[in-house]
């Protein structure tokens, strides 16, 4: 395939059974999100069910849709500290995105990737990121032998190790990412993945 030689560089191979959850910490090297606008985004965007500062999934930034949205060829203006840069990338749009993943599955777990598709408000605001989990699941056969690199705008510089060093520094998103396939609490490993049976 064009977008993946095999070669290490597509596979996952992080995954271990004693994972913990983390406090997630920026990646190394990750552009800096700027608002589009010089505005102060509002208190309670219009729109937005949940704006308690305390929600488990905040209103998302009003820029998500401009952000994600793979076809906007829009550049970040002069004078911005982004100059010339597309506004709508993978990487700006994953960031935003990360903590809505558990609006997206059903899955049964308790603690280790539990679902929040029935209990977070805010969840439907988050449909831009479509692209996002699209992406994360294309795969070359396992959920675990990813292919990110894919030749448009969107997805320029995107490479396996900026997702592999995040998966590393985000135990808790990792979790739901790769967790969310099953139903129970036991950390899935590669031999889970390579299993046939759950194919």
């Amino acid at each position: 395939d064009a977008d993946c030689t095999g070669g290490d560089s597509c596979f996952v191979t992080t995954c271990d059974d004693n994972i913990q959850p983390s406090t997630p910490s920026p990646v190394s090297g990750a552009p800096t999100l700027a608002p589009i606008s010089g505005e102060t985004p509002p208190i309670c965007p219009q729109g937005c069910p949940d704006c308690d500062p305390d929600s488990p999934l905040p209103c998302p930034r009003s820029d998500l849709k401009r952000v994600c949205d793979k076809e906007n060829d829009e550049l970040y203006p002069p004078g911005s500290s982004r100059n010339g840069d597309r506004v709508a990338n993978f990487i700006d749009c994953y960031d935003m995105c990360k903590p809505s993943f558990c609006c997206i599955h059903d899955s049964l777990s308790q603690e280790f990737s539990p679902s929040c598709a029935q209990e977070y408000e805010n969840c439907p605001l988050y449909y831009p990121c479509y692209i996002i989990w699209w992406k994360l699941h294309d795969t070359i056969g396992p959920a675990t032998y990813m292919r990110v690199e894919q030749d448009e705008p969107f997805y320029k510089d995107l490479k396996f190790d900026y997702l592999e060093q995040d998966f590393a520094q985000d135990e808790e998103f990792f979790q739901q990412l790769f967790g969310h396939h099953f139903d129970g609490d036991d950390a899935p490993n590669d031999d889970t993945f390579e299993n046939p049976e759950n194919w």
